[in-house]
């Protein structure tokens, strides 16, 4: 049993799972292998990894990185690459560095436009572009807000239509080719899911453009994705010759890993090599 997404408490006040804790539960869920992917974070790979031996689970080194791809967001898994190689390190600093620097112009184009943004200065961090997102959401009226969408998605709606170049993210082709210069895989995170402006369900043509740029895999299974997304992007993964992977997504210990069987996910003979 197999779960090849999940976040630690590496990514920052996001996700709560130490590294022992997470371990602990893995062997009590049964799982075999998992993957520690931080959002563009390798932080916690090494010392999960070292808990996994001592519980018998093998710790796939794993990130997941905020980018772009033809005028859409998406979250690229990178795997099987040296957490500690310095591009991989490179990479994560500049998608990290590129974030605070877009909020803090996002927070002085958002002012002068009248908009309230209280609290953000009152934190042990930058405020990163969904911070501002989220702000924003929460202490203005949004013109055009999409009925039932969450504030981060509904901020995050509103900067990327009306303020649309003030939030740059690395290209996945870019996260691709480091991955691919570092011996790894890059996977498409939840390519299914639907989150609002943060996550538009991957189209057969978005699979097919990101297979020709070398996309390796998309995460077929994930627990949002029912049997009818499941068995389209089966398809894709087979007409595009793409791995198939699957995750939890899990951020803390209420939230269940998964345990989507070694047989089903072809991504895991390339991840024993």
């Amino acid at each position: 049993m197999i779960d090849l997404h999940i976040h630690t408490n590496a990514t920052p006040h996001h996700a709560t799972w130490t590294p022992v804790a997470l371990a602990v539960a893995a062997a009590a869920r049964g799982l075999t292998m998992i993957a520690v992917t931080d959002h563009n974070t390798t932080a916690n790979v090494i010392t999960t990894a070292m808990a996994g031996m001592h519980y018998g689970v093998q710790v796939v080194s794993g990130v997941e990185i905020d980018s772009a791809f033809n005028g859409k967001l998406w979250h690229t898994l990178v795997y099987g690459v040296d957490p500690e190689a310095p591009a991989l390190l490179d990479l994560c600093a500049e998608v990290v560095n590129r974030n605070a620097a877009d909020a803090a112009q996002l927070l002085r184009d958002l002012a002068a436009a009248g908009f309230r943004l209280p609290g953000l200065s009152d934190r042990d961090r930058p405020p990163t572009v969904a911070d501002v997102a989220l702000a924003l959401a929460r202490n203005n009226d949004l013109p055009g807000r999409v009925a039932g969408e969450g504030d981060e998605e509904a901020g995050m709606r509103f900067i990327l239509t009306h303020f649309a170049a003030a939030y740059r993210p690395l290209s996945v082709d870019e996260i691709i080719s480091v991955a691919h210069d570092l011996g790894g895989l890059a996977v498409l995170a939840h390519p299914g899911r639907a989150k609002g402006i943060y996550a538009i369900p991957a189209t057969d043509d978005d699979i097919a453009a990101l297979a020709a740029a070398g996309l390796d895999g998309i995460e077929v299974y994930y627990p949002t994705h029912d049997a009818a997304t499941r068995a389209r992007l089966l398809a894709a993964a087979q007409r595009h010759n793409l791995l198939v992977s699957g995750g939890s997504d899990s951020h803390h210990p209420q939230q269940d890993l998964a345990t989507w069987p070694a047989k089903d996910l072809t991504i895991v003979a390339r991840l024993q090599r």
